[in-house]
């Protein structure tokens, strides 16, 4: 989680700020109200309106709210890479992987077989109009 956070800037601080502020009104202003039946809030319209202000009157004073986010996004992002991931893993491919073994499916042929002299296994080439026509 040693990621630095890259300086923007003003106009990558306008722009971080009229996103961010769009970003709120849709989702906490209209989204997440019209989804639950709710009476729209007042609070995320001022929020956005300080925010898109601030952003076009004196973007680089956004650094510390910058800098915050993404310290913030850093850190779900290590928290939900391993929660994704774990999830994934033991929820999805261990089951897998434990039904093939029960029901004895090998497709690795991993198995030792002292009776072979070669685990290779001979390919057969591509018919040529496989080549000339591959679709």
């Amino acid at each position: 989680m040693s990621q630095t956070i890259e300086a923007l800037d003003k106009a990558g601080y306008r722009k971080f700020g009229l996103v961010t502020s769009a970003i709120v009104v849709v989702l906490f202003g209209l989204a997440i109200p019209w989804l639950f039946s709710l009476n729209l809030p007042t609070w995320p319209w001022i929020g956005a309106g300080v925010l898109s202000a601030w952003a076009l009157l004196a973007p680089t004073a956004l650094k510390p709210v910058y800098t915050g986010w993404m310290r913030f996004g850093n850190v779900m992002n290590w928290i939900n890479t391993r929660l994704i991931l774990g999830i994934l893993f033991y929820g999805m491919f261990v089951p897998f992987g434990l039904v093939m073994r029960l029901f004895g499916n090998d497709p690795m042929r991993r198995k030792l077989d002292g009776d072979i002299v070669s685990y290779r296994i001979e390919c057969e080439p591509d018919a040529r109009k496989n080549v000339e026509h591959p679709y």
